[in-house]
């Protein structure tokens, strides 16, 4: 018996699996209960060779598309950003404007959460500039994208695809999502649990 968070009653559990394009085999899960609590989500049901995918980013490789599986890690290097799995992340499909949206909504919360440190907002107020300069095109940045269980893709004539090693893999952060800034780290646990609230 799974009991409900909400009231302690039993739980209904739906589970199904689906094989899906670019995301293999998924595990979907349907939770819910008689007193109105729902809860959905789906995981990979398989596991890949460890991948890294590298693209720079210019305006021909904007309209990339960009696949990002639950177990994903994205980077820009040259602005010290990554975007690490947590217990509430979901994978997505978006190109590779869209992810540079997602970094620019993801800075400027960390501005807003750090208004009081002048360093942080200055810091904060440089990189927004990058990634808006990246997605008119005017500014070169490289995405990385890597995942230990293979999951995930860039998909584009010009990006490179290489197997990680075990330690590399080993190595990639999960939990809680991090989001690292300049050498600074930022939590974003509180968008994780915004997330989760959602699809709720």
């Amino acid at each position: 018996m799974i009991p409900c968070p909400a009231c302690g009653e039993e739980l209904d559990v739906i589970t199904a699996i689906y094989d899906t394009p670019y995301f293999g085999k998924l595990l979907i899960t349907s939770i819910s209960c008689k007193c109105g609590f729902r809860h959905s989500d789906s995981f990979s049901a398989e596991i890949k060779d460890p991948v890294r995918f590298t693209l720079k980013i210019s305006e021909k490789t904007l309209f990339a598309k960009v696949v990002r599986s639950t177990s994903g890690t994205i980077r820009i290097p040259e602005l010290g950003l990554a975007l690490e799995p947590g217990p509430a992340s979901q994978g997505f499909i978006t190109n590779v404007e869209g992810v540079l949206a997602r970094f620019v909504d993801i800075v400027e919360t960390a501005r807003r959460w750090n208004a009081d440190d002048e360093e942080a907002v200055k810091r904060c107020d440089i990189i927004l500039e990058k990634l808006r300069r990246a997605m008119d095109g005017s500014e070169t940045l490289t995405l990385i994208l890597e995942d230990p269980h293979g999951n995930s893709a860039i998909i584009d004539d010009s990006v490179f695809v290489e197997k990680m090693s075990e330690i590399e893999a080993k190595s990639l952060k999960s939990g809680l999502s991090i989001i690292d800034i300049a050498g600074r780290d930022f939590l974003s646990e509180e968008l994780e649990k915004q997330e989760f609230r959602e699809k709720k």
